[in-house]
């Protein structure tokens, strides 16, 4: 079974390195914060959008029902409680009555239901957020300021992801009305809100003034302290350095590996390092397109590429190993790091066996066909990223030919969804190991993010059964 579900390579999860100036010893009104961000989000749309960065532009542009801290606990945010039913299939949230979105209209439970039915709507092109209600059976209004959340089964995930940025709230009436500007400038009910999205340039937030309740991640009640945050996209690493030391920006995300030594050295820098839940820097492999559908060469690639070096190499020794499609604090199980040890003579051997023979120029053939695997790669601005180049130069090792397919995000996506290549090399920030039902039910092969392209009823039936369990 361990072979039949050889779907991805997995690599490492660095650790998200986010430098800051050093702050004040004491909190100052007005002004505003310039952060540099490694990329340009597809949209600022929290229902659509697949990026993790648009999260990060957002996070004080829309709420959600509940948050969760780094404690790892839930509590009340836009819900004041809720209560899971015994059966696992439906939760009821009691709301808020003082919340109102940034264009004036209310927040109730008729905006909770909108949000929750545009989501699972056909013909809406959701992100990520639609896997987190997979067997959506409803949203029912049982008054003003309450609401029933329903499955068709038990799904005990449902109360973290109430947590998630993807299932955040945006005005019912904006969606209706403003089309695909919704895209640029979602209505919330945040205490920040989006004033201008400039493409390849930078979105700017400003803050709420009607904001008068305490975030609960904030130690006070009341609207921010600052009066805006520019989010300036800086896709080349070696620039977006060079914006914080110069002061340009007063922070970055993310901090590349070679510059951490230096940043860490200035009395000027703080720098944070965080390890990532959900699912580690991978190769999700296609395993419909030929020569992956042969499991041989998909453990034969696991087996070529050498994740220690990655550690080394390309991460300078600040990230986690994975052994699994889950990160290391989520999943460190000793008993998976017996599986495919760095051993190219392995890979090889499994290669040979699949029939695929060494060609004059090195690369391996068969039936007169080379060995060729193209990699969806994403183009930074400076290149593609250091993990690409390494498992392009470890396959050439054992005979495999990797061509790096480089391009911006609009079309990495479209390729990933028409599963047009061997698969991309990505990363998927999960609250709950359930993020591996994206990541692999069928249901979600042309969406976010089954970019392996499998389907596998027997995987589907785990991962449903998955869902089932509370603990």
């Amino acid at each position: 079974m361990r072979s039949a579900i050889s779907f991805g390579l997995a690599a490492l999860i660095a650790l998200g390195l986010t430098a800051a100036a050093a702050p004040a010893a004491d909190a100052l009104t007005g002004g505003t914060l310039v952060v540099g961000l490694d990329q340009e989000p597809p949209t600022l749309d929290p229902h659509a959008s697949p990026s993790a960065v648009t999260y990060q532009i957002i996070a004080s542009v829309t709420e959600s029902l509940l948050y969760k801290g780094r404690d790892g606990k839930l509590v009340p945010w836009l819900a004041e409680s809720w209560t899971s039913s015994p059966d696992g299939r439906s939760v009821t949230f009691k709301l808020r009555k003082d919340v109102k979105f940034h264009d004036g209209t209310p927040f109730n439970a008729e905006a909770v239901k909108a949000n929750f039915d545009r989501i699972v709507d056909p013909k809406f092109k959701a992100g990520g957020a639609r896997a987190q209600l997979a067997g959506y059976a409803g949203t029912k209004v049982l008054d003003e300021f309450t609401v029933q959340v329903s499955f068709e089964t038990a799904y005990a995930p449902f109360v973290t992801y109430g947590a998630a940025g993807t299932l955040s709230m945006v005005s019912p009436k904006a969606v209706r009305e403003m089309g695909d500007d919704v895209h640029k400038r979602p209505i919330g009910t945040g205490m920040f809100m989006v004033k201008e999205y400039v493409a390849k340039d930078h979105a700017t937030i400003v803050r709420n003034p009607a904001y008068a309740r305490k975030a609960p991640w904030s130690d006070r009640s009341g609207p921010a302290y600052l009066d805006a945050v520019v989010w300036k996209f800086i896709p080349e690493a070696g620039t977006r350095v060079t914006t914080l030391e110069s002061g340009e920006t007063q922070g970055i995300y993310l901090v590349p590996a070679q510059s951490l030594p230096r940043l860490e050295k200035n009395s000027g820098v703080r720098v944070e390092k965080m390890p990532w839940p959900g699912v580690p820097r991978i190769w999700l492999l296609n395993v419909t397109k030929p020569p992956l559908d042969d499991v041989k060469v998909r453990r034969a690639i696991n087996h070529a590429v050498d994740k220690d070096a990655m550690l080394a190499t390309v991460s300078k020794g600040i990230a986690l190993r994975a052994f699994a499609p889950l990160t290391a604090v989520m999943l460190d199980d000793p008993a998976l790091r017996q599986y495919y040890p760095f051993d190219p003579a392995k890979a090889k051997q499994l290669l040979g066996e699949a029939g695929w023979q060494p060609g004059a120029d090195g690369v391996r053939a068969k039936g007169g066909q080379r060995l060729e695997l193209v990699l969806n790669a994403i183009e930074y601005g400076g290149g593609v990223e250091p993990t690409v180049q390494l498992i392009q130069s470890s396959l050439h090792e054992v005979g495999v030919d990797v061509k790096i397919k480089a391009q911006a995000r609009p079309p990495w996506y479209e390729d990933n969804y028409r599963c047009a290549t061997h698969g991309p090399v990505m990363f998927l920030r999960a609250s709950d190991p359930d993020g591996l039902y994206s990541l692999f039910h069928s249901s979600l092969v042309g969406a976010n993010f089954n970019w392996s392209c499998v389907k596998n009823a027997k995987l589907d039936q785990l991962l449903a059964d998955g869902r089932k369990e509370s603990d």
